[in-house]
Order: structure tokens, then C-alpha cells, then sequence
């Protein structure tokens, strides 16, 4: 039973949810569940061999394709079935083998096609949907679909006088409403205070700034520093940031450099010979920044605080050998699974070691922090699950992600 403000949910049998307010007066609302959709004859042009390689374990059916991947839970196994041009058959655990969970299928050994070969593939999947539980102004309650957006479903918008109740996250193949499918709203997100000025962590750069300065900021990060997968280079954070900056200091030259290596860690920049144009020294120590923004969600395998200590405290060393500021971004969550988690919601802390680390880091050293884990532990509290803000199901924030970054470095930053 989930209960939010005076509400309380309940799943019941045949897609029915019991809605109590105040304990006392009662809803049934018979809920429509998402419906499957029948794929048929999908062409396929080349299908490798499969191998264990999780979201890339081989072809992926068209219509569950996510930015690099594939959406995960959603196929329905049983019900795919390939023929070759010519008609023929083709036999599951013989010529194929699909993944049920990633939605990839591919040949086995000696099978009856070939790599080159083109087949018709038809399969059935339940898409993603983000639905609301609404009431009106004249207190009745509704179910209103959200848009199902590949990975990413939208929740619908609310018209006026319609109040958020709860959402249902249609997540996967369900044959009933479940107590896990249902985030109740319980409050709006709100901002932590920000840190008084006398002990403002990029001091030097506020002041260049504000006097009018030649300013250069470094994003420095992995592939969601880069955010090649949103096209628009102007929607990205690094940009949406520089832009900010130099709206509220327009005196100022904020210069950005942007340095985003895609499956990178920081280690990875640290190995890298001199003549690499992703080099360590050469790109980050002697850039000559005077503020780092470091935002390393691939940082997350640092589970022993001696390689985390090794690795960092020699970011901390060369910085300070060079008078620069850093802004440390503790990364967003990524998919459930991937972080120990049993679910998207009740969540009371970040499970993952490299966070703990990071955060005691950058209090032990005094460094100004946005810190994203926290603002997508949140979300669930306001009836989204956070997972379905990753274009790719795994760890690649769309848009509104990319908000939440923006707004966390913005809070930050005062214009006066």
C-alpha cells in the first residue's frame, strides 16, 4: 500500500487500483493496462553471431532500439519468429537465440543463414508508458496515458484544474497492477540552500566574473559531459552553463572548453601518452582554467578507497600546484540493477561506494559540489522513476536530465 498526503494506493486484482482519501472515502478505478504490439516481418540485413554482451548481444529488433541499446524487459520471448528471404523457417535455439531481457537476437554456430543474409523478423513487446492518476476540481478521479517515447515515456500534462495523485510506470510485460508500479507525488523538489559567500569553494572565479574578466570554465567528463546523444550541441550543459554565466556576468569573457571522452573514467585520461589528444596534463592540469567542472558517472567502478584515493588526490594536488577551482558534479543515478537497487522509488541513499568516497572528497578538500545523485534520488517523491529519464536505459539523461545538471551548476552560481 502506498499513500501520499491523504491518499493511499492499492493494487487489486483485474487492473483495478482502490484509492482511500483521508482513510475514509473510497475509489475503485478499473485502470487500462498498455497494450502489446505485434511486430511483423521486420527486414533484417545483417544479423551477427550471438554473444553475452548484455545490451550488445547481437541484432536488436527495430522498434525497442534506445540511443546504443536496446529497452529491456519489454520483449515478449516467446512470440518472436524469423524466416530467410526465401521463406524458410528459421528455428529458435538451432539457427537463432534471443535475449529476452536486452531485446537482441543473433545466429548460433552453424545456422541456416548467414551473416549477410537478409530475414523477416516478427516478435510482440509491451512499450513503456508513463500514466497519471488525476483528480479534478469536482473531485473525480481519472487515469491519464502519458506518451510512450521509446525509452523514455513522457507522463502527461495536466490541464487546469487537475490535480497529480500518483503515476503508474507500465515498466515492463505485466499480466497484473502491482504495488511497485505505482509512484505516488508527495512533494516538489526543493533546492539546498546555497552556500554562504565567505565560503564560496571558486572564489577566484566569482570575482573574475563579476569584475569583468576573461573567465575560462573546463567541462571535463565522460560521454555525459560530451552529450554527443543530444544533437543540439547548444541544448547540452556545458553550453546551456556558459551561456548562463555569461547572461549574469555580462561584463565577463566566459570562455568554455569542453573535454567529454565517451566510457571514459578519469584514469583513462591520466594513462594516456603525451601526444593523446585526451592527455591528462596536457588537456586538464595545463589547460589553463580557472574553474573544472568534473562530472565522471563512469567513475562509479571505484569501489576501494585506495585506487579512489590514488585517482583523486592527485586531481586535488595538480590543481592546486595551478591555482585552479573545481566544481565537483557527484553523478545521477544510473538503471536499478546496475546500482543494487530492488526498485525506482523508497530510495533513502545512494548505494554505490564511489559516491560515499566522492562526497567525503569534496568536503574533506572544500570543494563547491552539484550534487545530481541527490536531485535523482528525489525524483521518485515526485512520481517519476528516474530510470525513465535515460535515453539509452542505462545512464544517458535526456533533456529533462540535462536540466536537472543545468539547474544543479546554475543554483550556484548568484548574479550579485
Amino acid at each position: 500500500m502506498m499513500s501520499t498526503r491523504h491518499f493511499q494506493f492499492h493494487a487489486l486484482p483485474d487492473w483495478k487500483l482502490r484509492i482511500r482519501e483521508n482513510s475514509s472515502k473510497e475509489t475503485v478505478l478499473a485502470i487500462e493496462p498498455v497494450e502489446e504490439i505485434s511486430v511483423s516481418g521486420e527486414k533484417q540485413e545483417q544479423v551477427p553471431l550471438f554473444t553475452e554482451r548484455k545490451w550488445l548481444a547481437g541484432a536488436r529488433f527495430s522498434q525497442l532500439i534506445a540511443d546504443e541499446c536496446s529497452i529491456s524487459h519489454v520483449l515478449n520471448p516467446d512470440s518472436v519468429s524469423i524466416v530467410r528471404a526465401d521463406g524458410m523457417k528459421l528455428r529458435n535455439g538451432i539457427d537463432f537465440y534471443v535475449d529476452p531481457v536486452w531485446g537482441a537476437f543473433g545466429r548460433i554456430g552453424e545456422s541456416a543463414f548467414g551473416e549477410n543474409d537478409t530475414v523477416y523478423v516478427s516478435y510482440c513487446y509491451t512499450p513503456l508508458r508513463l500514466d497519471s492518476i488525476v483528480r479534478r476540481n469536482d473531485g473525480s478521479i481519472f487515469q491519464k496515458k502519458g506518451d510512450v517515447n521509446g525509452a523514455t515515456p513522457l507522463p502527461p500534462e495536466l490541464s487546469d484544474g487537475e490535480e497529480l495523485l500518483c503515476n503508474l510506470f507500465f515498466d515492463r510485460r505485466r499480466g497484473a497492477l502491482a504495488d511497485s508500479m505505482i509512484f505516488p507525488f508527495q512533494e516538489s523538489w526543493s533546492p539546498e540552500p546555497r552556500p554562504d559567500e565567505t565560503q564560496c569553494q571558486f572564489a577566484r572565479t566569482l570575482k573574475k566574473l563579476r569584475s569583468g574578466e576573461k573567465v575560462r570554465i573546463l567541462a571535463w567528463g565522460d560521454s555525459v559531459t560530451a552529450c554527443r546523444y543530444i544533437h543540439d550541441p547548444e541544448l547540452r550543459w556545458p553550453r546551456r552553463f556558459q551561456r548562463l554565466l555569461q547572461t549574469r556576468f555580462p561584463l565577463a569573457e566566459v570562455e568554455l572548453v569542453e573535454l567529454g571522452w565517451g566510457g571514459k573514467a578519469i584514469n583513462t585520461f591520466q594513462c594516456e601518452p603525451p601526444d593523446s589528444p585526451w592527455n591528462y596534463q596536457k588537456k586538464v592540469v595545463e589547460s589553463g582554467a580557472d574553474l573544472v567542472i568534473l562530472e565522471f558517472v563512469n567513475d562509479t567502478y571505484l569501489t576501494m578507497k585506495p585506487e579512489f584515493d590514488r585517482i583523486y588526490n592527485r586531481i586535488r594536488d595538480d590543481f592546486q600546484a595551478k591555482g585552479m577551482e573545481l566544481l565537483v558534479i557527484v553523478p545521477h543515478f544510473v538503471r536499478p540493477d546496475w546500482m543494487d537497487l530492488p526498485s525506482q522509488k523508497n530510495i533513502e541513499s545512494d548505494p554505490r561506494p564511489y559516491v560515499a568516497f566522492l562526497r567525503n572528497w569534496i568536503r574533506e578538500n572544500h570543494y563547491a559540489c552539484a550534487d545530481l545523485s541527490r536531485r535523482f534520488q528525489h525524483l521518485w517523491k515526485e512520481g517519476i522513476p528516474y530510470n525513465t529519464l535515460m535515453r539509452n536505459h542505462i545512464n544517458h539523461p535526456d533533456i529533462r536530465g540535462i536540466d536537472l545538471y543545468f539547474q544543479a551548476l546554475a543554483d550556484l552560481f548568484p548574479e550579485r
